[in-house]
């Protein structure tokens, strides 16, 4: 299966040259591939790697692959695989991919469940130490370092696209996905880690759940996936490092958590399909 790819500068077509593997357009922007095995999108930066550190990485690298969020994985790819229903190939992206390790558990899961594996598979993530990770641990697809503000793909090119435990932004979702093509968001559900938020909203309240996505894509399902863990109080801090809420937690409060109990700690994630019109 072929994929399609569109220079991120000026929108023309890329081609690929077969030596090193690097991509040109016509108006002679150039996309190398690097000795770490991933595609670089982005202009390179004279400052330090962006994103997390390499330790938060490796953190919750080791935690994740613990198979605390296995009953989410397990879930997801078989959504994954329904969606998939009827494509003889299939091409799929995972924006935002991180250092992986949704890539690889979806892999394995597939893999395991007898599910159908894409054609083609891509990882797109910001960060340098990210992108650099997953390429260390192998992660199937191709990895690109860049931006999901302006894909480096044609419109109408990806038959599904994951979105996990990430805000949806802009529309190159929109652009880039086939009619009928699927976008799977995974996000935290009302409940999520609600003890840990308990602690840094004293006055929190549930609130109701709402889907938020552009004209053009359509909401066809939402499944909830709510389980709980037992966790140490180093990991309860590796997942709140993962939340948008983490600046909140100052040193005494980050203390209080590492010594805190943390049994039956509430994990609830909304698991949406949406799919662009024909």
């Amino acid at each position: 299966m072929k994929l399609n790819f569109q220079c991120p500068v000026c929108a023309q077509p890329l081609l690929q040259h077969q030596a090193s593997q690097g991509f040109y357009c016509q108006n002679k922007h150039h996309f190398d591939r690097s000795e770490q095995g991933y595609w670089v999108f982005v202009k390179p930066s004279k400052q330090k790697p962006t994103g997390d550190s390499r330790q938060q990485i490796r953190a919750r690298r080791f935690l994740l692959e613990t198979g605390i969020f296995a009953p989410m994985v397990a879930r997801l790819a078989s959504i994954m695989n329904s969606a998939c229903v009827g494509r003889s190939e299939v091409s799929h992206l995972d924006l935002d991919c991180g250092e992986g390790f949704y890539l690889r558990a979806l892999d394995v899961e597939l893999s395991r469940s007898g599910g159908t594996l894409p054609s083609v598979q891509l990882g797109i993530a910001d960060a340098e130490n990210a992108i650099f990770a997953a390429a260390k641990a192998k992660t199937p697809g191709m990895l690109i370092l860049g931006t999901g503000k302006k894909l480096p793909l044609a419109d109408n090119s990806l038959d599904l696209i994951t979105l996990i435990e990430k805000p949806l932004k802009g529309k190159e979702c929109l652009r880039t996905l086939k009619a009928d093509g699927a976008l799977l968001m995974v996000t935290p559900g009302p409940r999520h880690l609600w003890q840990l938020k308990q602690r840094i909203y004293p006055d929190l309240s549930e609130k109701p759940f709402g889907a938020n996505l552009p004209n053009g894509l359509t909401l066809t399902d939402c499944d909830r996936v709510s389980f709980n863990l037992d966790l140490s109080g180093e990991q309860v801090l590796t997942l709140l490092d993962t939340t948008p809420y983490a600046w909140r937690a100052g040193d005494r409060l980050r203390h209080e958590i590492q010594q805190a109990d943390w049994h039956g700690l509430e994990i609830d994630f909304m698991l949406l399909t949406a799919r662009k019109a024909e």
